[in-house]
């Protein structure tokens, strides 16, 4: 008899310590189980009221540099991505989130610190059978040069990039990685966010990038990094925008069973995927898995397609 995957979440509270990235503000998060069917949700620990923003697409209030979210009362958080990219590739289903101000601490520039510290302190399967999101026709957004779809795959959530910089240290390449737990913190988890020294300085000017260094950032200058140490990867900056994508896409609020891409895709071209993607629903339908038998290919239990409440 098969079994269906259940949903997760952690298994104890754990805390971040860190530096918001724009606002340069020492700040904290704290990560706390959250019940079966619960979604991520982010609560503003700094406000009295109105202070929880659920984890969803249509909550993306600016994409700006980064993704922030925000509730219909206006109160936001900012720079999620790289904490919704490890949420996703450990497969967590619900979680809370409190946040001491409106900005997730950066770390290092990566989401290997957000990843480790939650595998290491444990998963917990709960009652409910897990939810997926199954992507069952082509959906495409282009702005510009900027482009990003996602279309049907076998039963697992796979990337390709394109990058194309005009810029001597970044390659015009494509990577493509089927992601896993294994394969994410082996190939994606590490990559680090990067930037170049003018633009650099021209947010410093604007009151931005306050809490940018060389401990969380790589940064550019002609044709030198900055950082000591260099690069964690001949390719780290392809493999922090399929990081980047990860975090992004994960606020369609169910893991993806599809495949995605992007080329010179962001922050926005992202959202506008998932908008295009719910402005059809014909385009996706919610679906429970089987877990993985060595005997057979896991089954698709089929849902009826319908809105994701926000």
């Amino acid at each position: 008899m098969s079994t269906l995957i259940k949903q997760k979440t952690i298994k104890k509270i754990i805390t971040f310590n860190g530096t918001a990235l724009h606002a340069g503000k020492k700040t904290k998060i704290t990560l706390i189980p959250a019940k079966d069917d619960s979604g991520i949700i982010f609560i503003r620990k700094d406000l009295k009221k109105n202070n929880i923003i659920k984890a969803i697409w249509n909550n993306v209030a600016n994409t700006k540099l980064c993704t922030t979210i925000s509730n219909k009362h206006g109160v936001e958080v900012s720079t999620i991505e790289h904490l919704m990219s490890a949420i996703s590739a450990l497969q967590i289903d619900n979680l809370i989130i409190e946040v001491y101000g409106s900005e997730l601490p950066i770390l290092d520039g990566s989401s290997k610190k957000y990843y480790d510290k939650i595998l290491n302190t444990g998963i917990v399967s709960q009652e409910k059978n897990k939810k997926f999101i199954k992507i069952l026709k082509n959906i495409n957004f282009v702005n510009g040069s900027s482009k990003a779809s996602l279309s049907p795959s076998k039963n697992n959530f796979e990337l390709s990039y394109k990058l194309n910089y005009n810029h001597p240290l970044i390659k015009k390449e494509t990577y493509s990685i089927d992601i896993n737990k294994k394969n994410y913190i082996n190939e994606i988890a590490s990559a680090r966010t990067f930037g170049f020294i003018e633009e650099y300085n021209k947010l410093k000017e604007a009151g931005l990038a306050k809490g940018a260094s060389l401990d969380n950032c790589i940064v550019l200058n002609g044709k030198k990094i900055l950082n000591k140490n260099g690069l964690r990867y001949k390719n780290e900056f392809i493999r922090h925008k399929i990081l980047d994508a990860i975090g992004d896409l994960h606020l369609i609020g169910y893991s993806i069973l599809g495949s995605f891409k992007g080329d010179k895709s962001g922050h926005k071209t992202n959202y506008e995927l998932l908008k295009k993607v719910f402005s059809d629903k014909s385009s996706y339908a919610l679906v429970t898995m089987n877990k993985p038998s060595k005997n057979k290919t896991n089954v698709i239990a089929l849902q009826v397609p319908r809105q994701i409440a926000s």
